[in-house]
């Protein structure tokens, strides 16, 4: 399965929800990309993040690590933790995962292929 190609993304965590997009790019079973999103903490504050990716497609999973990640808040830039994303092949037009970051911020989220 390639999973190359742009997908739309929907995440719940503890604190809100992210909603947003990811492009990624498959060559072989090295995977790599970009999730563009707004993270939105219930009630209190929104951030829009763009965070590049890397990982390596073994077992139907890739582990996607953060190389690098921006973000701002109310147009000001903004130190993020990077996230790391466990992504399940479900299929050729849903993938669905979790992320954390280093302080054990957990989510869940779905990935649906765009057409």
């Amino acid at each position: 399965m390639n999973i190359s190609g742009n997908w739309t993304y929907e995440e719940d965590f503890e604190f809100g929800k992210s909603i947003g997009e990811v492009e990624l790019m498959q060559t072989g079973n090295v995977v790599s990309g970009v999730f563009s999103f707004t993270e939105e903490v219930e009630n209190e504050y929104k951030i829009d993040i763009t965070e590049k990716v890397k990982g390596v497609i073994s077992d139907d999973k890739v582990r996607l690590e953060s190389i690098e990640v921006k973000a701002k808040q109310n147009q000001k830039a903004i130190n993020y933790l990077p996230n790391t994303f466990d992504v399940y092949l479900i299929s050729e037009n849903k993938l669905v995962g979790s992320t954390f970051d280093s302080e054990d911020v957990c989510g869940v989220f779905v990935m649906e292929r765009k057409v």
